[in-house]
């Protein structure tokens, strides 16, 4: 299934010649840096990709598999984590070679605009770990505010979290943006 598409990106439902990149993705160090330290064991992220991913999502809610359209090539995932009222957590990953190209950019902005518009959502929610300046810079340029933080003292971490209300991002704090 076909959520839906950007310039560059199609977002859709995980599907198994995606496994190989899924995988790839998430036992890489770098990536899993600011999403909990550690990068996944191989049997980990084929269970994951297997149990968790493929054939997901089917409606709305979920990561959806993010497609290169030039390449039709997996490239990582995005989308929107319900929440209570009409909220929605937004999230991303993508993989190390498609990093510092905008796809991150694209995807969000595509994803805010779903939201808010496609969905009615009245806010959405990130967070991101302290020192992923990247994704905290997207946030920002999107019109996310800071509204608070978290340490985490078992790991160590520091999760910060942002909202952007439908409200603020009509009113041009975030819809034009460009990606």
């Amino acid at each position: 299934m076909i959520f839906l598409e950007t310039e560059r990106l199609l977002f859709r439902t995980h599907e198994a010649k995606d496994e190989a990149d899924f995988v790839g993705m998430h036992t890489d160090a770098a990536v899993r840096r600011y999403v909990g330290g550690q990068p996944w064991p191989l049997e980990k992220a084929v269970d994951r990709f297997r149990n968790e991913y493929l054939g997901r999502p089917t409606e709305t809610y979920g990561l959806w598999a993010a497609i290169l359209n030039e390449e039709g090539r997996y490239i990582g995932c995005c989308g929107l984590r319900a929440a209570e009222g009409k909220a929605a957590h937004l999230g991303y990953y993508f993989a190390r070679p498609y990093w510092r190209r905008g796809f991150a950019s694209e995807a969000c902005k595509a994803f805010i605009d779903a939201a808010f518009t496609r969905l009615g959502l009245t806010r959405l929610l990130a967070d991101v770990e302290e020192g992923n300046v990247a994704s905290e810079h997207i946030l920002g340029k999107f019109g996310f505010k800071g509204v608070g933080r978290e340490e985490i003292p078992v790991s160590g971490r520091v999760l910060l979290f942002y909202e952007l209300s439908r409200s603020e991002w009509r009113d041009g704090v975030g819809c034009q943006q460009k990606a």
